[in-house]
């Protein structure tokens, strides 16, 4: 056995102290990716009940300032959402610039520069 491993011994102070960190280490992992999963479901929730209760068809003047509110949030987080889907879409499911964009509801120029630009990185 090796003076190093002797040290991280469990019957060691040293070796106690190490496996104490790396059981704190093991618990604040777990308890930062439960926190992050939990915050990405209410995100998701947010955007699924803006949608779901808001039509194209409604009009501007009809909206209080809760609901624009809400309606800004969810924006602004299907827009950090929208270069990953594209990607997605075009991976996973073989589907084209213009046709992300017709479901997005953005421009053929804009899914193509991502994904151009996400083909560009990953030959780097």
């Amino acid at each position: 056995m090796t003076t190093d491993e002797q040290q991280a011994s469990a019957d060691t102070p040293r070796g106690r102290l190490l496996a104490g960190i790396a059981e704190l280490v093991g618990t604040f992992e777990a308890e930062t990716a439960q926190g992050r999963r939990r915050a990405a479901e209410e995100r998701a929730a947010l955007v699924h009940d803006v949608a779901a209760e808001y039509s194209p068809e409604r009009k501007a003047d009809e909206l209080t300032l809760t609901e624009a509110g809400r309606i800004r949030r969810a924006y602004k987080l299907v827009e950090e959402a929208t270069p990953r889907l594209i990607i997605e879409a075009n991976e996973r499911n073989d589907m084209g610039a213009k046709e992300i964009a017709s479901i997005l509801g953005c421009s053929s120029s804009y899914a193509s520069r991502i994904l151009r630009e996400r083909k560009t990185a990953s030959e780097e």
